[in-house]
């Protein structure tokens, strides 16, 4: 009796602390840099993006971060040849071939199952992937970064490359590095937004992964 009582305790216990979908207050864009990224992981695409690619759309709080927001739900496989094709350009799975990722669609539904269910019911399935793609249409960082001077194939520091963003959308992104080979790649930028997108906002986690405040170089590979 005692033991039952504990674990109805510490389930409701774990309840009280997990995410609930539908509580998120801002969206992270994560863009994937592909040189960088596949220079590590290695990727059998015949042609590698040129521009950043779409890692995920991330519902999430400031008090607490959101994942696995609804494990009853599971990824519907996308049918719609058009669909398809429009997520392939912008949210391609760089470590599979196109016509195995459109096959087996795992990366996306790895995605919505971990992120993309925090955001019902608010957002279903196909509203959260078009939103996607209108939210990365709209978010061109190439650009923004070529703008303030800074341009693939060239090493620069975590600050340059943060500030040459931050300039522009006047928020603070969040940038990811790894290392290669004993030095750091550019391999993922995340844009913040509010709940409603009307306006950016500074991500409220930000990876520490750049090293900034040191004059580490950190290759924009191209």
């Amino acid at each position: 009796m005692f033991q039952f009582q504990l674990t109805s305790v510490f389930c409701i216990f774990l309840f009280a602390f997990s995410p609930i979908y539908g509580a998120f207050d801002h969206w992270q864009l994560v863009l994937t840099w592909p040189a960088g990224y596949c220079k590590i992981k290695g990727c059998p695409r015949t042609v590698i993006p040129d521009n950043f690619t779409i890692h995920g759309l991330w519902p999430d709080s400031v008090s607490v971060m959101m994942y696995n927001c609804d494990p009853p739900t599971r990824f519907n496989k996308i049918r719609e040849t058009n669909i398809k094709n429009e997520l392939e350009k912008r949210w391609p799975e760089l470590t599979s071939t196109a016509q195995f990722a459109l096959k087996s669609q795992s990366f996306w539904k790895y995605q919505y199952e971990k992120h993309g269910t925090c955001c019902l019911p608010f957002y279903s399935q196909s509203a959260y992937f078009d939103f996607a793609i209108k939210l990365k249409d709209k978010t061109d960082l190439l650009t923004i970064l070529r703008n303030q001077g800074v341009t693939p194939g060239s090493t620069y520091t975590g600050e340059k490359l943060n500030s040459s963003i931050a300039s522009v959308t006047r928020v603070a992104p969040n940038l990811k590095c790894l290392y290669y080979q004993g030095k750091l790649e550019l391999t993922e930028i995340g844009i913040c937004f509010n709940r409603t997108t009307v306006a950016m906002m500074s991500c409220p986690r930000i990876s520490t992964s750049c090293k900034f405040g040191t004059n580490a170089g950190i290759t924009f590979r191209q």
